[in-house]
């Protein structure tokens, strides 16, 4: 080929290139507008501007709050629309050609803009009405001079005008609630009703045989045309005099939202993009529409503050290192040198919790990926990630490592409790319960030899969380107390003989009186205290003090070096009555753990100028010594061996959480805590906000296929 014919080939190919690079891209187009052979609405929050034709668009406004409800004055000069300039949601009106907006209403209240009189006036709706009811009512403002009158219609919340002075309104429906329920019937049921302006006759309703919704009246001529759901999905209608009502459109994937009609044409939202239907040849299609944007919010970025999204973390059972779940996705940092690690997740895969595996080198998480929740063992160099488990779609919420890392304990909106062994990914499911929300489960703790597991539950109409013990292996269980009383966070001793927990059953009432002056009910505080089971018969309380029966002042780690395979097994007969009391007073306590010398429990601020404070309970016979381990700690956890102690300070107004240490196990955390902060002072967050947006639009979808119904 001759060299000339190659160089305008490769000219060619450049033109193309760079008009596709220029084109513009296409966006989520909403509340549409329409007048004459202009086109007005919403995008990236802003109002654009089209020709009905389609093509690229002109941004008209650019505030950073929303604009929206746009409609268009009947000579195309003006645009009335919704934006909360000035804090709350109002009225404005600014010109077709630009200009600074003009505020027009003033009601403390939401505000929906219906468009324009025929003598030019603004009419709105709004529930922001003085009187005993919550309802809606029409006003109309004249935008020049601002006065308002209201219409005398009850519950009235959409408009039309016709040339003879009458309107037709919408009565209740769900656009009211914003609901998008599909196939109501009820009560609400939404309503058209005709009304003649100025006159005394009352309001007829329109198409009453009509058993369907009925939205967004448009009055082109003297046709009215609407908004039914009589198919399932909400489509165009019109209305005929004698009330018969006839489908326009037939779309199922989609409904019909924000209708607006000028000139023998309606435009209307479906999905993401607008439609033109043209009454006259009664056809239907999509305006063309880009956006000449330079998309700052889809522009990859770093956020300097992950602490303000971190929505679950644990540490790892060894110490030193905390798994954190922050924007759906898994880190994992830890003391000093040891660096701060991104775990690498499938795509489209939303991370709720996560746990550091035994070995250090991967994490077990539940993922989120379409319909699917599942438990996942995570690589934290990325090689080999896999599904431990596949449900029935159920969403899972917790996740509670052994110590020895074999079994994955996990629950789910069902109210079922799972367990899945790490090496096969065989799971099984060992408890359920008929009582209780979706998320009952709580404070599961692992014995040390991993054969037991305790946690808290509703066992009884009553829905009060109580205590169960049960056999890893054959899911043999006993519930221990009653459910007269709230009990929560269990913990073994290591040496395998006590079973700790929290149980809010001291009702001593104050000095003065259990009567708050400003409560309608009685209110007693500092109810929970610290109670033990005797795992075995004939145990010794820890804490009971000496006498003739114990005189040798033995440590209470003696018992505690046993290697965990040969810890003595609960004996479950007489289990209920072996019920001890820890000589601590009543408090606000949250969380338990203990280790061979102490327990630790977080007591709850009493009162707007105290702080949370971590204790720390020695076990003596001699003295139950009770010290402040930490002040101001929002959440805390022992290491596997009871040798480090994690906690995590409460956040700032920003944050989720503050920072994070790991320091000794010992009665107080001592002054020098900054070499055992966890590193996340550096941390700064990379975002695709395209891929978030994807994940978010999926999960929300998710979250309706799982919540959404009565089972």
């Amino acid at each position: 080929m001759p060299i000339r014919s190659w160089s305008a080939l490769g000219w060619g190919l450049v033109f193309v290139a760079a008009a596709m690079s220029a084109r513009a891209e296409v966006g989520y187009y909403r509340h549409p507008a329409l007048r004459g052979d202009t086109l007005v609405f919403t995008a990236e929050g802003d109002l654009w501007r089209v020709p009905v034709a389609g093509g690229t668009a002109t941004r008209l406004t650019t505030h950073p709050g929303e604009e929206s409800q746009a409609a268009i004055s009947a000579d195309g000069r003006r645009i009335a629309f919704v934006a909360s300039y000035d804090g709350v949601p109002d009225v404005y009106v600014m010109p077709m050609a630009g200009g600074v907006p003009k505020r027009l209403s003033a009601d403390l209240g939401s505000v929906f803009v219906h468009g324009f009189a025929p003598d030019g006036r603004v009419a709105y709706s709004t529930d922001g009405a003085v009187g005993p009811g919550r309802s809606r009512r029409i006003r109309l403002v004249d935008p020049d001079t601002l006065r308002t009158e209201e219409l005398p219609l009850a519950d009235a919340n959409e408009v039309a005008f016709d040339t003879q002075g009458r309107i037709v309104f919408s009565r209740f429906g769900l656009q009211v609630t914003g609901d998008h329920a599909r196939d109501y019937r009820g009560g609400a049921l939404g309503q058209l009703w005709r009304f003649t302006l100025g006159g005394d006759a009352e309001a007829v309703r329109v198409a009453p045989a009509h058993a369907a919704n009925l939205a967004q009246p448009m009055i082109d001529g003297d046709a009215l045309y609407a908004v039914s759901d009589a198919d399932g999905a909400a489509n165009l209608v019109r209305i005929g005099e004698d009330g018969r009502v006839e489908a326009l459109t037939t779309q199922r994937d989609f409904d019909v939202r924000q209708a607006a009609i000028d000139g023998g044409r309606i435009v209307y939202q479906l999905g993401a993009d607008l439609h033109l239907f043209d009454l006259a040849a009664r056809s239907d299609r999509v305006v063309p529409i880009d956006l000449g944007s330079d998309f700052l919010q889809a522009r990859d970025r770093r956020i300097g503050d992950p602490l303000k999204y971190v929505a679950d973390l644990a540490p790892a059972g060894k110490g030193e290192r905390v798994a954190l779940v922050a924007r759906g996705r898994v880190f994992v940092a830890g003391l000093g040198p040891l660096r701060r690690v991104e775990v690498p997740m499938p795509d489209g895969a939303r991370a709720t919790a996560a746990q550091v595996a035994a070995d250090g080198r991967s994490v077990y998480a539940i993922l989120q990926i379409g319909a699917a929740s599942e438990v996942w063992r995570l690589p934290l160099d990325g090689r080999g990630a896999r599904a431990l488990t596949q449900g029935d779609g159920a969403r899972r919420w917790h996740l509670w490592l052994s110590p020895d890392g074999k079994i994955l304990a996990h629950d789910d909106q069902r109210r079922r409790l799972w367990l899945t062994d790490t090496d096969s990914g065989q799971s099984r499911e060992v408890d359920r319960t008929e009582f209780g929300g979706d998320d009952v489960y709580a404070g599961l703790a692992w014995s040390a030899d991993a054969r037991h597991l305790a946690y808290v539950r509703p066992d009884s109409a009553l829905q009060r969380s109580q205590l169960v013990l049960m056999a890893a292996a054959d899911g043999a269980k006993i519930v221990l107390g009653s459910d007269r009383f709230e009990s929560s966070a269990p913990a073994f001793s290591p040496e395998g003989r006590w079973l700790y927990f929290l149980s809010a059953r001291s009702f001593a009432a104050p000095s003065n009186s259990v009567w708050d002056d400003r409560s309608t009910g009685p209110a007693i505080d500092r109810r929970v205290r610290v109670y033990a089971h005797a795992l075995q018969p004939e145990q010794r309380f820890p804490f009971a003090p000496r006498d003739e029966l114990a005189p040798k002042t033995e440590g209470p780690n003696d018992e505690a070096k046993t290697d965990t395979k040969s810890l003595p097994q609960p004996v479950f007969a007489g289990l209920r009555e072996r019920l001890y009391v820890v000589p601590v007073a009543a408090g606000n306590y949250a969380g338990l753990a203990a280790n061979d010398k102490f327990l630790y429990t977080l007591e709850a601020a009493n009162g707007p100028a105290e702080k949370s404070r971590l204790r720390s309970i020695a076990i003596s016979a001699e003295e139950a010594k009770v010290e402040t381990f930490a002040e101001d700690v929002d959440s805390f956890a022992l290491s596997g061996d009871g040798k480090q102690l994690f906690f995590a300070k409460p956040g700032n107004d920003e944050a989720a959480i503050g920072p994070m240490y790991f320091v000794e196990a010992a009665a107080k955390a001592g002054d020098n805590l900054g070499k055992r902060e966890v590193r996340v002072g550096d941390w700064t967050l990379a975002l695709d906000p395209r891929a978030e947006w994807r994940q978010m639009f999926v999960d929300a979808w998710a979250m309706h296929r799982q919540f959404a119904f009565d089972a």
